[in-house]
């Protein structure tokens, strides 16, 4: 599988197949282009293996707007760890999360009330 990124006006996230088959995602930033690309792959049982797809990591609202959601903040209680990453450089299969996994994640990171989301975890 190979990714095309288009960041320009707006967003947008191609990905093509083994089969040559393409397949085109939209959204208001990168990153909302790379979960709608994880969700389908979710679909098919299948998890990217890239850091935006990690549990502890995801973009700030300014990282969003500033860099059209290249870029997110691995997510840590200290200030002096606080480390950017591309989200689609490479990451570790034992790293990745589902869409739903990374949501828990975050909320409980922030201490955030989860209701159902524990369900799918």
């Amino acid at each position: 599988m190979s990714f095309e990124i288009l960041d320009g006006e707006g967003a947008g996230l191609r990905m093509k197949f083994l089969s040559g088959h393409w397949k085109s995602f939209a959204g208001s930033n990168l990153f909302k282009c790379l979960l709608s690309a994880r969700i389908d792959l979710e679909k098919e049982g299948l998890l990217l293996c890239c850091q935006g797809a990690r549990a502890d990591v995801f973009p700030s609202g300014m990282q969003q707007q500033v860099d059209n959601g290249r870029f997110a903040a691995v997510l840590s209680r200290s200030a002096k760890e606080r480390e950017i990453v591309d989200i689609f450089a490479a990451a570790k299969p034992s790293q990745v999360t589902s869409v739903e996994g990374q949501r828990v994640a975050v909320y409980r990171f922030f201490n955030l009330p989860i209701s159902d989301a524990e369900r799918d975890a």
